[in-house]
């Protein structure tokens, strides 16, 4: 009775443990290896022994903490694959690479650039959410929590609501929708080699 007993409890308590554990994707629409703060939060869910499906463009390198634990689902540095995978299992790297299209330096390229960009960003995020992220070969349980890195704001707040809601309505675990707010949402449509856009003016003017 007593070894029955404690067999109970351990089962009980190993159980408690899995269910404490959440799922958390954090979410950069940007290039993940220069956002330290999204990469800082996810290590500190990590080590809450939190899942974590970390989904941003491809580019830089992440901080070394999380490289090792990090198996990048598309992986630009395939060499040094086998070695990302030592740490843990319970972090999955989801990298998107959405099209640039050329902008030209008249109206008509403006006004053909904006609406080519969004679309671009909508598919990659429609993507990575709707097909990539329901693959749960490494992650096996749902998705709780869904932080978002703001700005950009468009259209990626839009999509992530979208989708909690379409979770909901599929009688699936809708997960919380967390926004991490520390700045304007124009950063997305900005081209790497102009800083200044007519579309921040029409923002910064509409905010004051």
């Amino acid at each position: 009775p007593a070894l029955a007993h404690y067999t109970n409890n351990t089962m009980n308590n190993s159980h408690e443990k899995r269910e404490k554990k959440k799922h958390v994707v954090v979410v950069v629409l940007g290039d993940i290896g220069r956002s330290p703060r999204m990469q800082y939060h996810t290590l500190s869910l990590l080590e809450h022994g939190h899942y974590v499906t970390l989904i941003g463009y491809v580019g830089e390198r992440l901080i070394p903490a999380l490289e090792k634990s990090s198996s990048d689902d598309v992986n630009t540095h395939s060499s040094t694959a086998a070695a990302t995978k030592k740490y843990h299992q319970n972090l999955r790297v989801l990298r998107m690479k959405p099209h640039l299209p050329s902008k030209l330096n008249n109206i008509t390229g403006r006004l053909f650039y904006y609406p080519l960009r969004l679309i671009s960003l909508m598919y990659c995020l429609f993507y990575t959410l709707w097909i990539q992220l329901q693959d749960r070969t490494t992650i096996s349980i749902p998705v709780d929590v869904i932080l978002v890195q703001n700005p950009p704001s468009v259209p990626t707040l839009m999509l992530v609501y979208l989708y909690c809601v379409w979770e909901g309505l599929l009688g699936r675990k809708r997960p919380r929708f967390v926004i991490d707010w520390h700045n304007l949402g124009f950063t997305m449509f900005e081209s790497p080699t102009q800083q200044t856009s007519f579309l921040r003016t029409i923002i910064l003017t509409s905010i004051r």
